[in-house]
């Protein structure tokens, strides 16, 4: 009578109801998820029925991290790019804590991201960077010759790039270096001030056309006259020294690759400050992690390959 109801081994709820009300969760607070469920099936639902189906499902979640599908033959010659990015949470009794997250896409002939697939942690870097290489397809050394890996310059991210994607095409962030331009140009001309916006709008074309060195030769010169002016200008002068040669944007976009970490950025929010970042939320370790397993499965579409695992 259990199977022909479709009952759940685990608990006793349907493997319907157990779909839905996770599916809710992944999307929405829990109280939240429950009230929804509630009004959509006219059947009531215990307050923490919601919590322990995804702490239930997401512990038994490994390997939500899949490589990129294959593609077939006849499609479009695409290129693989790599990104990552962290995002603060609240951790109970830890306080404010770095998620990692990271994105595996491939871009078309016309520039434009496609197939975008995720994964995130809030375990160590190190666990991140497994998870990550996984989803890029766990590729060999001489396989990330044909990839491209894309940063906003921290250090933790050079190493993994170094030790995963060893030999993978990387780019820092464009976005990213016109911000420390702009620090520059507001810190040694007043904010706002016409002064400020030629001498950045002047750099920022330069870095366009790929004179990362020229203008790390012009910062060289510049003179600082307070505290402030002297820390913003050595932040960007070492930012320059460690990326310039990551920063040929013009030769970048001629071979079809992004310039930016956009999907990395998006990814943040999309993955984490959606779901994990409204009003009042602090999460455990592992409540937080069951959580977001459970929520890559769906935003990689393999929602469906959960149903059958809760079959079993």
């Amino acid at each position: 009578m259990d199977q022909c109801l479709k009952l759940s081994t685990r608990s006793r709820m349907s493997e319907q109801k157990e779909k839905q009300l996770a599916l809710l969760s992944v999307h929405m607070p829990y109280e939240e998820a429950r009230k929804v469920y509630e009004a959509l099936t006219r059947s009531t639902v215990g307050r923490m029925t919601a919590h322990r189906t995804v702490q239930r499902l997401g512990f038994q979640i490994t390997g939500a991290e899949a490589p990129l599908k294959s593609r077939a033959k006849t499609e479009e010659k695409t290129k693989k790019h790599v990104t990552a990015d962290g995002v603060m949470i609240h951790i109970r009794k830890e306080g404010w804590k770095e998620a990692k997250v990271g994105s595996v896409y491939e871009v078309n002939g016309e520039r434009k991201a496609k197939d975008a697939a995720y994964t995130a942690t809030l375990d160590s870097r190190e666990a991140f960077g497994e998870k990550l290489y996984q989803l890029a397809g766990t590729p060999e050394a001489s396989g990330s010759m044909e990839m491209t890996f894309i940063g906003d310059g921290a250090q933790w991210l050079d190493e993994l790039q170094g030790l995963l994607f060893p030999l993978a095409t990387r780019i820092v962030d464009f976005w990213h270096v016109t911000e420390y331009l702009w620090d520059v140009a507001n810190a040694f001309y007043e904010e706002g001030h016409v002064k400020a916006r030629q001498w950045a709008e002047e750099k920022i074309r330069k870095l366009r056309q790929g004179q990362a060195k020229l203008i790390e030769t012009s910062l060289s010169q510049m003179k600082p006259r307070t505290e402030k002016q002297r820390e913003v200008l050595e932040a960007t002068q070492t930012y320059f020294h460690n990326h310039s040669h990551q920063m040929d944007y013009p030769r970048y976009e001629a071979m079809g690759l992004h310039i930016g970490s956009g999907i990395a950025e998006a990814a943040c929010k999309f993955v984490i400050q959606t779901r994990f970042k409204r009003n009042g939320m602090r999460w455990s370790r592992t409540g937080g992690e069951n959580l977001l397993r459970l929520r890559l499965v769906y935003l990689n579409d393999q929602w469906d390959e959960l149903l059958e695992t809760m079959k079993n």
